[in-house]
C-alpha cells in the first residue's frame, strides 16, 4: 500500500477554518480547527504534535480522492480527504470486520509507535461508509492513517534509484552484478503487468489458468531478485529492517511483509533522510487474517493463500502450535520463520539472527556491541526500547480500544472482547515483551548499549517521548 506526506504545523489555518470561525464541531480531528496540531508521523515529523485520541472521529464530510483506485493488494482501502482543497490532508481509510477489529489494529499501531519506530499516525473514524464503498452504515468504524507521498514499499524502493545510490555508495559491493539483478526484477514486474493487461485488466487475485501461472512465475522470480538486492544492503539498512521485525515479533504481526514486499518500506523524514516505516497492523495482537482471532485462523491462513493460484507456492512451513499470540516466545523465536503464515517473506529481516547467541560471555557481548551495526547492537537497542514501555503508558490505550469495541459498529465477538479486556491484555503484552527482551540479551545488554551509545539512546528517547509521557491518551 502506498501512502502522502502531510505536515501540519501548529497554528495552521488553511483547512476551511479561519481564526474568527466558530469552533469545529465535536468529533472532528484536531487539525480541523484554527490551531491544527495533528502530526503525520508522531515523533518523526518535527511537528511536536500530541497524540490524537482513538476516536472514532467524524468523517461524514470525507470524500474519496478523485481518480485514485482502491489501494492495497486486497483493495480494501481508499484515499479520502475532509476538505476539497488540493493541499488538504489525505488519509488511507481501511475497512475492518468489526469495531473491535479496528480498535485492535489501532492499538497495535500505537504500540509500534511507542517502540520509537516510524509508522503513520492512526485513528478510528466513522460516518464515511457511503463515500467508502457506497453503503449506508454510518455507525461502521474504519481505521484511518495519514497518507504519505514520501513513502515507498520495500519492494518498490529496492528496485529504485534511491536504493541504487545506496548500493553504489557501499564500496565493497559489485554494482555490475547487482545491476543485472535489479534489471531482472524490473523485467519480471513488466511481465506481471503484461499478464494483467492481456487478461483484460483483471486484478491479480482473479486470474486463473495459464494467466495465473504466468503471473505467479513472474512474481516468484521478482521476489527472488528482490531478496538478493535486500541481502546486498549495507548493515545500517539491515539494522533498520531488523528493528521493525523485532517490533513486529512483539506484536505478533502476521503480515509485516507480504508477497509484494509491502507493509514495510522507506519514508523520507523531516530532514529528507530515509527512514524505515511499517504500515498495516490488521493481523497483530490476537487478530489473524480476515478479522478472525489467531487461535482460530490457522486453516484460514493456509487456505486463503492456496485459493489464489496467481501467487507463487509457499516454500516455508507454518506451525499450527505457533498460531496463537502467546505470552512467552520460544528460545529460537528471533530466527524462526515457521511461527508466521508466510514466513519466507520475512527472510530479509532475520538472516543475521540465525547465529545470534544471547548466552555469550560478558566479554563477547561487550566486544560485539562495539560494532554499532552488529546484530548484537540491534538486539540490545531493541531491548532498551521495549524495556522503556510500561503499563502506565499502554493501559489507557488498551482501555480506549476496549471502549470502542464495546460500543460496536459491527460488533466484536465475545472472544474478541475477552482478549481486549484492558487488564488482561496489558499483562499479556508486558509478559510477551519481557520474554522478547530476554531473547535479545536482557536488561543488562540494553543498559550496556545505552551507556556505550548515549547519544543514540537520547535520540531513541526523543522518538519514544510522545508515546511514553504520562499524558498519552
Amino acid at each position: 500500500m502506498t501512502h502522502v506526506n502531510v505536515y501540519i504545523a501548529q497554528g495552521d489555518v488553511n483547512h476551511n477554518w479561519r481564526e474568527d470561525d466558530a469552533p469545529p464541531p465535536a468529533g472532528l480531528l484536531p487539525e480541523a480547527g484554527p490551531a491544527g496540531v495533528f502530526g503525520a508521523v508522531i515523533g518523526y515529523d518535527g511537528s511536536g504534535a500530541p497524540l490524537p485520541d482513538i476516536g472514532p472521529y467524524d468523517f461524514s464530510s470525507a470524500t474519496r480522492v478523485s481518480g485514485v483506485p482502491a489501494m492495497g493488494s486486497s483493495e480494501g482501502a481508499v484515499r479520502m480527504s475532509l476538505a476539497p482543497l488540493a493541499d488538504a490532508p489525505q488519509y488511507v481509510v481501511k475497512a475492518c470486520a468489526s469495531a473491535g477489529h479496528a480498535a485492535q489494529a489501532w492499538l497495535a499501531s500505537r504500540l509500534f509507535g511507542a517502540v520509537g519506530l516510524a509508522t503513520p499516525t492512526a485513528m478510528l473514524v466513522k460516518g464515511c461508509s457511503q463515500a467508502f464503498d457506497n453503503t449506508l452504515a454510518p455507525e461502521r468504524v474504519h481505521l484511518a492513517t495519514t497518507f504519505l507521498s514520501g513513502y515507498r514499499d520495500l519492494g518498490e524502493w529496492i528496485e529504485g534509484d534511491d536504493a541504487w545510490r545506496v548500493f553504489e555508495g557501499a564500496g565493497h559491493r559489485a554494482p555490475a552484478a547487482l545491476r543485472h539483478v535489479r534489471d531482472e526484477a524490473l523485467a519480471a514486474g513488466v511481465r506481471m503487468a503484461q499478464v494483467l493487461r492481456e487478461a483484460g485488466g483483471l486484478p491479480f487475485h482473479a486470474l486463473h489458468g495459464a494467466s495465473a501461472r504466468a503471473y505467479a512465475d513472474a512474481l516468484g522470480y521478482r521476489n527472488a531478485m528482490r531478496l538478493q538486492l535486500c541481502h546486498a544492503l549495507p548493515d545500517v539498512y539491515q539494522c533498520a529492517l531488523e528493528r521493525h521485525y523485532i517490533a513486529g515479533l512483539w506484536l505478533g504481526n502476521w503480515d509485516m511483509s507480504n508477497v509484494f514486499m509491502e507493509n514495510i518500506g522507506v519514508w523520507r523524514d523531516k530532514n529528507d533522510l530515509p527512514c524505515a516505516m511499517s504500515l498495516d497492523f490488521d493481523a497483530c495482537l490476537h487478530l489473524g487474517f480476515q478479522g478472525r482471532l489467531k487461535e482460530n485462523a490457522y486453516d484460514v491462513a493456509l487456505k486463503q493463500r492456496e485459493a489464489v493460484p496467481s501467487l507463487p507456492a509457499l516454500t516455508s512451513t507454518f506451525r499450527r502450535d505457533a498460531a496463537a499470540f502467546d505470552a512467552t516466545l520460544p528460545e529460537d523465536a528471533l530466527a524462526d520463520l515457521s511461527q508466521f503464515p508466510y514466513g519466507e517473506h520475512y527472510a530479509p529481516f532475520v538472516r543475521r539472527f540465525a547465529g545470534f547467541a544471547r548466552e555469550a560471555s560478558t566479554k563477547t557481548i561487550v566486544d560485539e556491541l562495539r560494532n554499532p551495526t552488529s546484530v548484537r547492537a540491534v538486539a540490545a537497542e531493541m531491548a532498551y526500547r521495549l524495556g522503556r514501555i510500561s503499563a502506565l503508558q499502554i493501559r489507557p490505550w488498551a482501555e480506549a480500544a476496549y471502549r470502542v469495541g464495546q460500543a460496536g459498529g459491527g460488533m466484536a465477538s465475545d472472544a474478541e472482547m475477552r482478549h481486549l479486556d484492558p487488564e488482561t491484555l496489558v499483562n499479556h503484552l508486558l509478559r510477551r515483551r519481557d520474554s522478547l527482551v530476554q531473547l535479545l540479551g536482557g536488561p543488562w545488554a540494553a543498559q550496556t548499549w545505552a551507556h556505550m551509545y548515549s547519544t543514540r539512546a537520547e535520540a531513541v528517547d526523543a522518538q519514544q517521548a510522545p508515546f511514553l509521557s504520562r499524558d498519552t491518551t
